[in-house]
């Protein structure tokens, strides 16, 4: 169980981040009416536990917090925890201790952080499955790792869907976050052509009012400013390598004109391409995105 896994969320989930990821052990329990109180801190790993059956307390952050069936909560590294079965109906779990390169990342787009450590899952039915086969492939075979990464990667993507509809849980604004979505990979991967906002609304098949009533709603912003922003993003790790005058990579991002190019780059970082080219600052400049949980790369 040497080997790990680098997760490459290419499509935008972490960005341009990959995530190593190990799994320790998986293992299930069927928890006895009178079992002690489970005490953790400080461990080298996380360890996260599904719910199958039954009620059980987890005290995180002094809080404590009352599961049951399809919930699921996560107990970070170096974090103090607390955790037992209801004397009536005691619960079982299965849990999978991993490590991860960056845990913080991977459990945030699961709706899970060091203060809110456990979810529920609406559609708990999905995981059942999933987690039947996860169990039974930890047997320490050849491919035990292989596997096991497998299926809880799905589990992990269970997470993340369930995270996303928590965040629209209404259905017409889950729709409208899907219209936009693909919008924005639309513009992601088109923004080096001379685009506007009547043919992005025209190739996405929307009126041009539509479009921008969307964006207002879902982005905060015009796609416009946003088409300028991810162009500038962009031109910024050209920036930062050696080749190419301003002129050339502002034609390498879509704007022809290179005095408008550098006018829309300084409104947004403050400063010149030349200027940002001579500094080299040590940033993601597509952190914007990852902030607004619209990162479609």
């Amino acid at each position: 169980m040497n080997s790990l896994l680098e997760v490459d969320a290419g499509g935008g989930l972490f960005g341009d981040q990959k995530i190593s990821l190990k799994i320790q052990k998986i293992g299930q329990e069927y928890c006895a009416p009178r079992k002690k109180h489970e005490l953790r801190q400080w461990t080298d790993y996380h360890s996260m536990h599904f719910v199958l059956y039954g009620h059980g307390t987890l005290i995180a952050n002094g809080e404590k917090i009352s599961l049951s069936k399809g919930d699921v909560f996560l107990l970070f590294t170096d974090e103090k925890y607390e955790y037992y079965p209801d004397p009536i109906d005691p619960w079982t779990y299965i849990w999978v201790d991993f490590y991860a390169s960056d845990a913080q990342a991977l459990a945030a787009r699961c709706g899970l952080s060091v203060k809110k450590p456990a979810v529920h899952l609406s559609e708990f039915s999905e995981c059942m499955n999933l987690l039947k086969h996860l169990y039974e492939a930890y047997d320490a075979g050849e491919l035990q790792q292989l596997n096991c990464s497998a299926y809880f990667l799905l589990l992990l993507g269970v997470l993340i869907k369930n995270a996303d509809r928590s965040r629209f849980p209404d259905e017409r604004v889950s729709g409208k976050f899907r219209r936009v979505r693909e919008i924005l990979i639309y513009i992601n991967n088109n923004y080096r052509m001379d685009l506007t906002v009547q043919k992005i609304a025209r190739e996405n098949c929307l009126s041009v009012s539509r479009m921008m009533a969307l964006f207002a709603e879902v982005v905060g912003m015009s796609p416009i400013v946003y088409l300028n922003r991810y162009r500038v993003a962009a031109a910024c790790e050209m920036l930062r390598g050696e080749n190419g005058t301003i002129g050339e990579v502002a034609n390498a991002v879509g704007v022809e004109d290179q005095l408008y190019f550098s006018r829309i780059f300084k409104k947004i970082k403050g400063i010149s391409p030349r200027e940002y080219r001579a500094m080299r600052p040590n940033e993601n400049p597509y952190e914007w995105l990852k902030e607004k949980n619209i990162d479609f790369r």
